[in-house]
């Protein structure tokens, strides 16, 4: 099994288990325990951590990506100080982030304190967070790097779920109160960051170097460039996705209730994210070496492999989330979440054409044509922006939905295009209208099944139709031989026991 599947699937796997404990908190505690607003301020606290984050890395993290393959061929771990300059770089990102917080923390209570009062009350917690954030994203980066990607993802993944649970149930059972649920929430990725920093530092793992190097000298300037490229493309890529959910909260007249509801459904849509990030991790440090040698033959058979694997793990999810989301309903003690169903069918929709297209934002990013990634993600939210608020005034959820919807494919559409007048490089192969067809109609049939009352063995039933009316004719008709080896290596090894 090759390094890319093995780590690919155990990523997966990690991954799947991280966010099987995110829906048992999100569908049995937060929102049966929390109120609706309280609920949604933790969505708005997940969307300024991830945009401030990114922020603060000033595009390092993507550089990390680019020239660590180069850095470790020319200097060795020993002497390569590129670790020690993207550690750096964050430690004075936090410093920014924080004095920006504080110095506009008396406008953003004024601005929020009508619509989304629990937003101003609570809001200087996002500093913790956005900070323990933004070192998990440096350390995931590492991860990525020395190729100890599944584990990474079982750190990351799992870690931070847990301490929400935790911090639930004590809540739950009275032994701590509402405002110190969320100073734990705000300190969630803390026990996360100090096993990664393990992870990435023993067994000839990442060693900070203070001297700078000659190879920084020489190149210091390309990398410069390539950060500030993409410190701007990933604040720009980022950031129409971040902000539906603080553009909801000012402009709603429900405030954080409507962003309670809308962060529901984005939970559910990043589940079929599943298959990419336990691909990505173990992809990106692949598609850098390929690149380094210039083996295009390489990154066009990693193209169309990923998007073929993601397209059918990522339908698998979408046909077993969609039938089944009346059934949230009874998990949310009477509140009304039945619009995230519609959000659900949008977002997800476009989010399939985005895993079918396999992974063209690490494949263009990590090329020699970087800055068009970036000049795509200016285009974009010159117009996202604008339109997102059009849309949230016009219907908040629904108007959300469809504009993260539009900008998505956008994305999607340019970064295809892109990759193929470059490389002459498309991710489609002949079994991918196949691979569609049967998804969609398994999805129908399934959805079309009567409702039962029992909400478990509704859930059950309608998984076990899907499964049947779908993985059946993929397996049968040997779509994708990793699949299939994979359906056979797992057989094989339930026959051995």
């Amino acid at each position: 099994m090759g390094v890319v599947r093995k780590q690919s699937i155990y990523s997966s796997i990690y991954i799947f288990i991280g966010f099987a404990i995110g829906a048992a908190n999100t569908l049995l505690l937060y929102t049966k325990y929390l109120d609706l607003d309280q609920y949604g301020l933790t969505g708005i606290f997940r969307d300024v951590s991830v945009l401030f984050s990114m922020m603060a890395t000033f595009g390092t993290n993507n550089a990390l990506l680019k020239f660590f393959p180069l850095y470790q061929a020319r200097l060795g771990r020993e002497k390569n100080d590129l670790p020690f300059l993207v550690l750096s770089v964050g430690v004075i990102g936090c410093i920014f982030i924080t004095a920006g917080f504080l110095l506009f923390k008396d406008l953003i209570v004024l601005k929020f304190s009508e619509k989304s009062p629990l937003f101003a009350h609570y809001f200087l917690l996002s500093i913790p967070l956005t900070i323990s954030l933004l070192m998990m994203l440096q350390m995931e980066g590492f991860s990525y790097m020395l190729k100890r990607t599944a584990a990474g993802n079982l750190i990351k993944d799992i870690g931070f779920r847990l301490v929400q649970t935790i911090a639930i149930l004590l809540y739950i059972f009275h032994i701590i109160d509402i405002d110190t649920f969320f100073l734990i929430f705000s300190f969630m990725y803390v026990p996360s960051v100090i096993a990664m920093v393990i992870l990435i530092t023993y067994k000839d793992g990442i060693k900070l170097n203070f001297r700078i190097s000659s190879l920084t000298k020489k190149i210091y300037r390309k990398i410069i460039s390539f950060s500030l490229f993409h410190f701007s493309g990933v604040m720009i890529s980022v950031l129409p996705f971040a902000l539906n959910g603080i553009l909801i909260a000012g402009i709603s007249d429900k405030g954080l209730s409507d962003v309670g509801v809308y962060t529901i459904a984005i939970f559910m849509v990043t589940m079929l994210d599943i298959p990419l990030r336990g691909m990505r991790g173990i992809g990106s440090a692949t598609y850098s070496e390929a690149f380094l040698h210039n083996d295009i033959d390489k990154v066009a058979r990693m193209q169309k492999g990923a998007s073929l694997s993601l397209l059918i793990v990522g339908f698998a999810l979408f046909g077993l989330i969609f039938p089944n989301m009346e059934n949230i309903i009874y998990f949310s003690k009477g509140k009304d979440f039945h619009p995230a169903i519609n959000i659900f069918l949008i977002v997800g929709t476009a989010k399939l054409i985005e895993l079918s297209m396999g992974m063209n934002d690490t494949l263009l990013t990590l090329s020699k044509y970087w800055k068009t990634d970036f000049f795509i993600a200016t285009f974009i939210v010159v117009i996202s922006i604008p339109t997102n608020i059009i849309f949230i005034k016009w219907n908040p959820l629904l108007g959300a939905a469809f504009g993260q919807a539009i900008m998505l494919l956008m994305f999607c559409l340019l970064r295809t295009a892109a990759i193929y007048k470059y490389f002459k490089i498309q991710p489609y192969t002949s079994k991918t209208p196949l691979v569609m067809l049967i998804g969609t109609l398994a999805t129908i049939i399934t959805v079309c099944l009567p409702n039962l009352e029992n909400p478990f063995a509704d859930i059950f039933l309608k998984g076990l139709v899907f499964i049947i009316l779908y993985a059946v004719p993929v397996i049968y008709f040997n779509i994708s031989k990793e699949i299939n080896d994979l359906f056979l290596l797992i057989k094989k090894r339930i026959l051995r026991k």
